[in-house]
């Protein structure tokens, strides 16, 4: 059995860079497990605890800072949370890693918590418990470099997955259901960005990573 571990910032994050590849991939047979390291926020927590039910993943909800301002680990201390991914990959085992872009304007531009996860993850291969050559990171860039468009995939994505019809479908749904989630929020007043960076949903859903080799599904290039 091929197993994979996601590991994202937020409660969404998972759906919309790859919740096409781990809908297919799970329907292969795959084994998931799904890390949020920023799941503090109950109807957010509640969301991704549900989204995993529904990806057939297993999810560990971490309760670290949400700080969309400052600097990877300005907030959350760095040795705390990448200790907390190292006991769940550990635990996981996996045989490829999925998680946020290492590059410095991420899938749509600059975030912390984005940045944190990747770092956990190399922080990882660096002492040896995951080869380089197992993570994937998302590889997105904002439409035509314009803030209030959606992201797309990367030309220079080394794999992709084509989402058909029904993934689509099944993956604008849970966008949906994350922007009512930032909606209900009264500390955001009706204020979300979800509107603009989950439509549309990035499809194709791109990845990339040093010697990276997907299997299929993902198609590489």
């Amino acid at each position: 059995m091929t197993k994979a571990i996601a590991v994202v910032a937020h409660y969404d994050d998972a759906v919309i860079w790859a919740g096409g590849a781990i809908r297919r991939t799970h329907a292969l047979g795959w084994d998931w497990m799904i890390v949020c390291t920023c799941a503090v926020e109950p109807s957010r927590r509640g969301y991704f605890l549900e989204s995993c039910d529904a990806l057939g993943a297993r999810g560990v909800a971490l309760e670290f800072v949400d700080h969309p301002d400052g600097g990877p680990f300005s907030r959350n201390a760095r040795e705390a949370l990448c200790a907390a991914v190292r006991e769940a990959a550990r635990s996981a085992a996996p045989d490829w890693v999925f998680t946020h872009s290492l590059d410095r304007d991420g899938e749509y531009g600059p975030h912390p918590n984005h940045s944190e996860a990747a770092e956990a993850i190399a922080s990882l291969a660096g002492e040896g418990i995951l080869r380089v050559s197992q993570i994937a990171h998302f590889a997105y860039r904002k439409m035509y470099g314009v803030p209030d468009l959606g992201p797309v995939a990367r030309s220079e994505a080394s794999h992709y997955l084509q989402l058909d019809y029904d993934e689509l479908r099944w993956k604008a749904e849970w966008c949906g259901k994350a922007n009512d989630v930032e909606m209900s929020d009264p500390t955001l007043g009706k204020n979300t960005w979800l509107r603009r960076l989950g439509w549309p949903c990035p499809n194709p859903e791109a990845f990339t990573g040093t010697g990276l080799r997907l299997p299929a599904p993902f198609v590489g290039q």
